[in-house]
């Protein structure tokens, strides 16, 4: 089983137990993998508003930055009144980014009250909110502790076994390798940030600054680079080298030739033929 899986399932299975959404970040506070992927309705409803994002998201700086102090799990309510928990990921000592668990409402009884209230100022939709409220999970103080305990074991598993590395230097590399291995395969940057555990903005930064080009670019050339071979070297047909170097459509694939060589494939496979046909 390979570590992108494991990490995914232990997030997965902590759901599952909790209803909670579970969610890795990195030290510059960028989310990498979370489950699942998308918010609470009512996290999504608030995050409609610019200034609602701007509260969720400091919220969520300011407690990796208690996080950093603590050097253990932090348990908080967030702006609106959800309660969220933070705990720090290592690898060999190292600070290399953060498991949190939310969002959900304590079983007190203004706390629903209080959640509608905080947020009614971001959307002003007052059937919207309240529908939203009804799915965020309402669990007891001994439930939620009972997670938490969880949550810190995973994470001691997750340090433990080193699934965050933080040495970033080969990560360019690393990315080159894979993609050069795994070209024919279905790769979007959400597996890649999965697989190497980093941001977006990581991933295409260190790729950037080592190969001067973006990592689309790249699996694009390399795919091209396969196409050729097999068009020089094989009777397959169009479609069916369409699907060898992980092109899904073969109208996107005859335009992304036809781009780089400056003939579509037809063009390029007779140009071969003829070209051998005067070498013998």
């Amino acid at each position: 089983m390979s570590a992108e899986i494991t990490l995914e399932r232990i997030l997965k299975e902590l759901y599952n137990i909790s209803g909670f959404r579970i969610s890795i970040y990195d030290t510059e506070f960028n989310e990498i993998i979370a489950y699942p992927q998308k918010l609470s309705c009512y996290c999504s409803l608030i995050q409609e508003s610019p200034e609602g994002k701007q509260k969720c998201v400091q919220n969520d700086i300011n407690a990796f930055e208690k996080v950093q102090t603590l050097k253990n799990v932090y348990i908080y309510k967030c702006h609106f009144g959800l309660c969220e928990a933070v705990t720090p990921l290592y690898s060999f000592d190292t600070l290399t980014g953060y498991l949190m668990m939310g969002q959900y409402l304590d079983d007190d009884s203004e706390s629903m009250n209080n959640a509608f209230y905080a947020a009614f100022p971001y959307t002003k939709d007052k059937n919207r909110l309240s529908e939203a409220l009804k799915q965020v999970p309402v669990s007891s103080k001994e439930t939620i502790q009972s997670v938490i305990t969880i949550m810190n074991v995973c994470a001691q598993y997750i340090t433990l076994s080193n699934r965050l590395n933080h040495q970033k230097q080969d990560l360019a590399m690393k990315i080159k390798e894979y993609l050069d291995i795994n070209y024919s395969r279905k790769i979007t940057i959400d597996l890649l940030c999965s697989h190497f555990f980093c941001s977006k903005s990581t991933l295409h930064t260190h790729f950037k600054a080592k190969f001067h080009k973006g990592i689309n670019q790249y699996l694009t050339e390399i795919r091209i680079q396969h196409g050729e071979n097999y068009l020089r070297n094989s009777k397959k047909t169009i479609g069916e080298i369409t699907s060898l170097c992980g092109f899904t459509d073969q109208n996107y694939f005859t335009k992304a030739f036809t781009k780089h060589k400056n003939m579509s494939p037809t063009e390029f496979r007779k140009s071969c033929e003829t070209g051998n046909e005067k070498a013998n």
